[in-house]
């Protein structure tokens, strides 16, 4: 098995680790993709809804649920604002979170 299966691997056994937590803890439901960020495993959780309210909830909810810290008022894009935190779990991978609210949305 080569590194990037490896890395694969353990960020598919983080986001085990981290739907169990979801239902553990009533989490909302994201979007979870698995790569290999090219410095190690990770994971990006997107969040979706299509409220755009509920959208900035479930962020801060997973938000809150990791621990991780967001960057202060996200980051201007365009029209909107992307929302972004990231952390790094015990086992080395990394998890980001995102949601994207456009300036119609607020």
């Amino acid at each position: 098995m080569d590194n990037q299966q490896k890395a694969q691997q353990r960020a598919y056994a983080a986001l085990g680790r981290l739907l169990g937590q979801a239902n553990t803890e009533r989490l909302p439901a994201i979007s979870w993709t698995i790569t290999d960020g090219g410095s190690g495993p990770t994971l990006v959780g997107e969040c979706n809804a299509a409220d755009p309210i509920q959208r900035q909830d479930d962020f801060e909810a997973w938000r809150n649920a990791l621990g991780a810290e967001a960057w202060p008022h996200g980051i201007r894009r365009g029209s909107g604002v992307h929302l972004h935190s990231a952390i790094t779990d015990e086992e080395g991978v990394s998890i980001s979170l995102a949601a994207d609210v456009l300036d119609e949305e607020m």
